[in-house]
C-alpha cells in the first residue's frame, strides 16, 4: 500500500470575499424621508456584515435628492466611480426606482457595471443583473418605475398649479430679504436693510453696476455666500415682485418627461399673479418708480445702431490674431484692414488690402471653378456620392436603433407575457405597451432619418455651388455680389497675401492676391 504524506501549504488561501456595497436614497428632507434614509443605511449595514461570504465596502447615500438625473447624486457618481477602480464587486439596493427613476439611465448604468463585472442586486423586484435572465425583467420594471415617477410628478404638478390659482403656492427658497417660517414668507430685517438701500440707490441715479461694486467693497454676501454681486443679480432684485409683497408664480417650468428638465417660462405655461401674498420689503410707490426707472434705461441703452453694410463686412477674418477685417477709405481708395492692427499696429503685423484685390481673388476662384480643365467641383461630387454610398452601407447609428428596436420588439413581448400571467394590471399594461410602440415608431423614423449624414448635406450644397456655377457662361471680369453671397460663407487673409475662401459644403480654396 502506498504512503501518502500531507504536504500543507506555508500559508491557507481563503475564500474571497464578495466586496458588497448598498445605495440608499430618498427625494425629500422632510422628517419622514430622513427616518426611512437612517433606516435604510442601518438596515444595509447589518445586512451586509451578517453574510459571511460579503464585505462591506461602503453604504452610500443620497439624501433630499430627486433619482430622476444620476449626475445631480454625488454619492450615486462616487460608487460608479469605485466600480470603475474595481473596489466594488456587488451593489444592493432595495428597489430600481430607489436606484434610478430614468429608465434610460438605469440600462445604461447596469450594463455598464455588467461589462466590468459589478452587479447590481433589486430586493423589490428580485433583479441581479449578472443574471443573464433577469436582463428582461430588469428593462420593464425600470419603465414603470420611470412611468412612476412621471405619474407623481405630474400629480405634483397639478396640486401646485391649484395653488397657484387660489395664491397659496410657497416655492422653498426665498429671495434675499427673506425667510420662509413654516408656511410664510417673513421679512429677514439683516437683508432687507440691504434691499432697501438698493432700491433708494438706485432712485438716486446710481447704476446697477455701481451698487453691486459698492456691495462687493463692503463685504457684504450674496443670499448664497458669494462675496461678489453682479449688475444682473442688482437688475433682478429690483425688478422682483417678491419685494413688494406680491407673488408671481411659474416663472419657470419643467418639461413632463424624466429628466424634468427646467426652463425659462417664455410664455410657453399659464403665470399667475398674486398680490399681497406677504409683508413686502419696500412700499408700493418706491417700487413703481424703479420700475418705470428700469424701463426708461432699457428703453435708452437699446437704441439700434444703424450700420453700413457691404457684401466683404464681416467676412473676412486675419489669419494672424483671428480678428475680422472692417473697411477703411484711404486716400480716396477703400481698404479692408484687420480691425486690431487698425487700434495697434503693433498688435497685429497684418497689411491693409484694396477692395479691388479682395475680390479680384474671387472672381479668380470662380473661373478656376467653372472653367478650368481639372473640373474640380464634377471630382468633388463624385467623391461625395461614393462616400454617401459608403456610409449607408456601414451606418454604425442604424444599425444600433436596429437593436434598439429589436430589444424594445423583446420587451413589448415580455410585457405581453407578465400581463398574461397577472404581473401586471391591465392599465398599466396598456400605458407602458403605447408607450414602447410609440418608441419603437420614432426609431424607424430615426432609423431612416440616419442615413441622411453629413456627407450627403455636403453633397447637396456642393451641388448648388455646380448648378450656380454652369449658369455663368464666359468668364467673370466684374464682381458678382449675388453668387458670392449664394456660395461664400467666410474668408481668411494671411500676411503672406493668401486669400482662402470658404464655400458652402465647407470646400475652402486659396488664391494670392
Amino acid at each position: 500500500m502506498p504512503q501518502v504524506k500531507l504536504i500543507s501549504p506555508l500559508t491557507k488561501q481563503t475564500v474571497k470575499k464578495l466586496r458588497v456595497a448598498a445605495y440608499c436614497r430618498v427625494s425629500s428632507n422632510s422628517a419622514d424621508q430622513l427616518n426611512s434614509y437612517a433606516t435604510q443605511i442601518r438596515v444595509y449595514t447589518k445586512k451586509i456584515k451578517q453574510n459571511p461570504e460579503w464585505e462591506l465596502v461602503d453604504i452610500f447615500a443620497d439624501e433630499g435628492i430627486s433619482g430622476t438625473n444620476a449626475e445631480n447624486r454625488p454619492e450615486f457618481q462616487r460608487m460608479i466611480r469605485m466600480c470603475e477602480l474595481r473596489q466594488i464587486d456587488l451593489i444592493i439596493a432595495k428597489s430600481i426606482s430607489r436606484f434610478a427613476r430614468n429608465t434610460k439611465e438605469t440600462l445604461e448604468y447596469t450594463r455598464k457595471l455588467k461589462l466590468i463585472g459589478v452587479g447590481v442586486m433589486f430586493e423589490k423586484e428580485g433583479i441581479n443583473t449578472l443574471s443573464l435572465g433577469d436582463e428582461m425583467l430588469l428593462n420593464t420594471f425600470a419603465a414603470i418605475a420611470q412611468e412612476e415617477s412621471q405619474a407623481i410628478s405630474q400629480n405634483l404638478r397639478l396640486a401646485n398649479k391649484k395653488r397657484m390659482e387660489i395664491g397659496e403656492y410657497l416655492t422653498s427658497s426665498m429671495p434675499y430679504g427673506f425667510r420662509l417660517q413654516g408656511k410664510t414668507i417673513e421679512v429677514y430685517e439683516p437683508e432687507a436693510v440691504i434691499i432697501r438701500k438698493i432700491f433708494a440707490d438706485y432712485l438716486i441715479g446710481k447704476s446697477t453696476a455701481e451698487i453691486a461694486a459698492e456691495l462687493t467693497e463692503q463685504g457684504i454676501k450674496t443670499k448664497r455666500g458669494y462675496e461678489a454681486w453682479s449688475p444682473k443679480r442688482i437688475g433682478y432684485i429690483l425688478a422682483n415682485e417678491k419685494y413688494v409683497g406680491d407673488s408671481l408664480f411659474q416663472k419657470t417650468y419643467r418639461e413632463v418627461t424624466v429628466p424634468f428638465n427646467k426652463h425659462k417660462n417664455r410664455g410657453e405655461q399659464d403665470m399667475y399673479y398674486a398680490n399681497q401674498t406677504h409683508i413686502g420689503i419696500v412700499d408700493r410707490e418706491t417700487f413703481k418708480n424703479v420700475q418705470t426707472l428700469l424701463k426708461n434705461r432699457r428703453e435708452q441703452f437699446a437704441r439700434t445702431i444703424q450700420f453700413n453694410t457691404y457684401p466683404l463686412t464681416s467676412r473676412i477674418q486675419c489669419s494672424e490674431c483671428g480678428s475680422f477685417f472692417n473697411r477703411k477709405v484711404r486716400k480716396g481708395g477703400i481698404k479692408w484692414a484687420c480691425s486690431t492692427h487698425c487700434e495697434n499696429s503693433k498688435a497685429c503685423d497684418s497689411f491693409y488690402y484694396s477692395e479691388e484685390r479682395i475680390y479680384d481673388g474671387f472672381i479668380a476662384m470662380v473661373n478656376k471653378l467653372r472653367f478650368g480643365a481639372e473640373n474640380i467641383i464634377g471630382q468633388t461630387i463624385s467623391m461625395l456620392e461614393t462616400a454617401a454610398n459608403t456610409y449607408k452601407m456601414n451606418n454604425q447609428l442604424a444599425r444600433d436603433m436596429s437593436q434598439s428596436i429589436a430589444e424594445l420588439n423583446a420587451k413589448l413581448l415580455m410585457l405581453d407575457q407578465l400581463q398574461g400571467k397577472g404581473y401586471l394590471a391591465g392599465d398599466v399594461y396598456q400605458i407602458q405597451a403605447r408607450d414602447i410602440k410609440k418608441q419603437i415608431s420614432k426609431l424607424k423614423s430615426q432609423r431612416q432619418n440616419s442615413y441622411e449624414s453629413k456627407i450627403l448635406e455636403t453633397l447637396v450644397d456642393v451641388r448648388k455651388i455646380k448648378c450656380l456655377l454652369d449658369e455663368i457662361e464666359e468668364p467673370l471680369e466684374e464682381f458678382d455680389q449675388k453668387l458670392f453671397e449664394q456660395i461664400v460663407c467666410g474668408m481668411t487673409l494671411n500676411r503672406k497675401d493668401e486669400l482662402t475662401i470658404t464655400l458652402i459644403g465647407g470646400l475652402k480654396f486659396t488664391e494670392v492676391i
